[in-house]
């Protein structure tokens, strides 16, 4: 069965725009998380429990301030990145298909595991 979970939430970001390690100014956006998973119906209320978990650690703060992305860079991609390969040791019984995070009206970035 393939389902898939949703959230929404607001945070903040600077993103790395130079090797230096320059920071854009920081700014808030609307995020949304979109992931896709293959697996028993039963894999459900785990991966609905992991994605909240996730989202409550970052909801109203600012990525950066918040592991990994206090070392990793805190862009779509990444953001997509570390969420599908939560899942994907959370929720062993499942297979990850892809993970999509939006940060503006537009705008989403996709990750597709191996």
């Amino acid at each position: 069965m393939r389902f898939c979970l949703s959230a929404e939430f607001p945070a903040t970001h600077r993103i790395r725009i130079d090797r230096r390690g320059t920071l854009e100014p920081l700014h808030a956006h609307n995020w949304r998380v979109h992931a896709w998973l293959d697996g028993a119906e039963e894999t459900l209320p785990r991966a609905r429990r992991t994605l909240a978990a996730w989202v409550d650690r970052h909801q109203g703060n600012c990525f950066n301030n918040v592991p990994p992305f206090d070392r990793v860079n805190p862009t779509a991609e990444e953001v997509a990145r570390v969420v599908a390969e939560l899942l994907a040791d959370s929720v062993r019984e499942a297979r990850v298909v892809s993970v999509e995070i939006g940060e503006a009206a537009g705008f989403s970035a996709a990750y597709w595991p191996r």
